[in-house]
């Protein structure tokens, strides 16, 4: 592994907890959202935990919507 990575990975795990390291968990976190406009939020949270998101994301996600990231 290149150093360069290592630094990536050291950095994500000693960022904030809400810090988000990659775009796979950006995609699954945007359906979510899609899928809390579409069809309520049981579907979005079950949809959410089956992909792995911690508890504290899908709750900041789906009922703090002044709290989530831009799309860049």
């Amino acid at each position: 592994m290149s150093p360069f990575r290592a630094q990536e990975i050291n950095h994500c795990l000693a960022a904030s907890s809400e810090l988000r390291c990659n775009s796979r968990q950006r995609d699954i976190v945007s359906h979510g959202i899609a899928t809390l406009r579409d069809s309520g939020t049981m579907p979005a949270v079950e949809y959410l935990k089956s992909h792995g998101v911690r508890a504290q994301v899908i709750e900041r996600v789906l009922l703090e919507p002044g709290r989530r990231r831009t799309l860049a």
